[in-house]
């Protein structure tokens, strides 16, 4: 048996994966990781990942190795250390195999520049899922631990390593992007055109009430010449939503199922990943 503690949680540190498909019908959340693109990268350095992965923001967690051995790897910009038992300290770096052993303590420090990091381990996590996923959705509590992660709470991973050959990839290049391409959303026309020239022409910042759900964003009111309020329809994350207030809202991986605002723009699936990423503060750009 391995086994790994959670010594510090860092900041929302949860269990995610690509994602829970199939339920939105019945009012659940797709939920799973905020930028799929670093688990994609991920999956070249450690295959056998059970999509399984731990998912922190800003601040990423420590972890101790309790019993065993286990491969690890850390994706996402930041600074990441291992302690040994007799206190000496080697730096890794991120998209590189960790071979962690008794008594190890990985520790990861803030994401530079950026929102979200990943931890991918071989043979997972040794979790059971839930409907069909491991993804944690807080707001509902669904998931194959149904919250953010606590000090003690521990993991027990039954396979041993395939190999303890070291793995890496340099060639990972995670873009980070202001200005996206957005497609029609489905209440365009509430929108007059003059004012979709002003959507796709106005610098708007991300503010720091945005969260997994989505995020908030301030500038020039965007005023619909029909209504804010629409019979509550189906959404999907990358949706751009307009509120009374004017000001946009993109849906992100814990949306809700259904929303009564409407829809000036949608953005592209992969784009979805890149604006997650982006830190409050940000200003981003649309064109269609």
């Amino acid at each position: 048996m391995n086994s790994l503690l959670i010594s510090r949680t860092g900041t929302y540190l949860t269990v995610q994966d690509f994602g829970r498909f199939r339920y939105q019908h019945l009012g659940i959340s797709p939920s799973g990781a905020m930028d799929h693109r670093i688990l994609i990268a991920l999956e070249s350095i450690i295959n056998h990942h059970g999509n399984q992965f731990l998912e922190f923001a800003y601040v990423g967690p420590s972890l101790k190795i309790t019993q065993g051995a286990i491969k690890a790897c850390v994706g996402g910009d930041c600074k990441i250390f291992v302690q040994k038992q007799n206190n000496t300290q080697i730096e890794h770096k991120p998209y590189t195999s960790i071979n962690l052993f008794e008594g190890d303590e990985l520790n990861i420090h803030n994401t530079i520049d950026s929102v979200y990091g990943y931890i991918a381990f071989e043979n997972g996590l040794g979790l059971k899922p839930c409907l069909d996923s491991y993804a944690t959705d807080t707001k509902s509590q669904i998931g194959s631990i149904p919250r953010p992660l606590q000090i003690g709470d521990s993991f027990h991973i039954k396979e041993k390593v395939r190999s303890w050959d070291l793995a890496f990839n340099d060639e990972i290049n995670i873009e980070k992007q202001l200005d996206f391409k957005v497609f029609a959303g489905p209440q365009l026309n509430f929108f007059s055109d003059e004012t979709i020239q002003q959507f796709a022409s106005t610098p708007y910042t991300i503010t720091s009430q945005s969260d997994r759900m989505g995020l908030r964003l301030k500038g020039e009111p965007v005023i619909s010449q029909r209504s804010h309020d629409i019979l509550s329809e189906g959404i999907l994350p990358g949706s751009i939503q307009i509120p009374s207030n004017g000001q946009p809202i993109v849906l992100l991986r814990d949306i809700p199922c259904t929303g009564g605002y409407p829809k000036i723009a949608l953005l592209a699936s992969d784009d979805v990943s890149k604006i997650a990423q982006l830190p409050p503060g940000s200003s981003v750009t649309f064109r269609f």
